[in-house]
């Protein structure tokens, strides 16, 4: 595999992608870039919902713009929004970038999520929701996804990362 110049990485809320991506930026010397302007995550409705069609369409106007602009860096990991495969835009400039999906259950998500920040629903309605965030995107994570990783820990993942680098 060619060493790639930059690393985008995504995946659901709770994955722990913050996490793994300052892990893996420290243990490759590059710089952590947090472009996650996500609002879902913490309103706990969708785009649509929260901001309206013009709105999300704005949101994703500037997602894009975001990966255009990290798309001319390099030695970067850069944490995206969960909402971001959203678009055939984002897609389509993720598809020629080194794309790590940081796959998780819900369950895992959940146990991650406590004492963390979470959705502002009921704790009855969370998992409900995330299934549905699971349905809705995962193709579309591993569409966009050079390497998909089954999250384990922030260790073991950055090792699984590092190896397929090497590889």
């Amino acid at each position: 595999m060619i060493k790639p110049k930059r690393i985008f990485i995504v995946g659901h809320m709770g994955a722990g992608k913050a996490l793994l991506s300052e892990a893996l930026a420290k243990k490759l010397g590059w710089h952590y870039i947090d472009a996650n302007p996500s609002l879902e995550r913490y309103i706990g409705r969708s785009l649509n919902e929260i901001l309206g069609k013009q709105g999300e369409e704005a949101f994703h106007r500037c997602e894009a713009e975001i990966i255009s602009h990290y798309i001319n860096k390099e030695h970067v990991v850069v944490l995206l929004e969960e909402a971001v495969i959203a678009t055939e835009e984002n897609r389509k400039l993720l598809s020629s970038e080194f794309v790590i999906y940081l796959k998780v259950s819900t369950p895992t998500q959940i146990e991650r999520m406590k004492g963390g920040r979470v959705p502002l629903l009921p704790i009855a309605d969370l998992k409900t929701f995330l299934d549905k965030q699971h349905r809705e995107r995962d193709s579309l994570f591993e569409k966009v996804a050079t390497l998909t990783i089954e999250s384990i820990s922030v260790e073991e993942d950055v090792n699984k990362i590092i190896k397929a680098l090497k590889e």
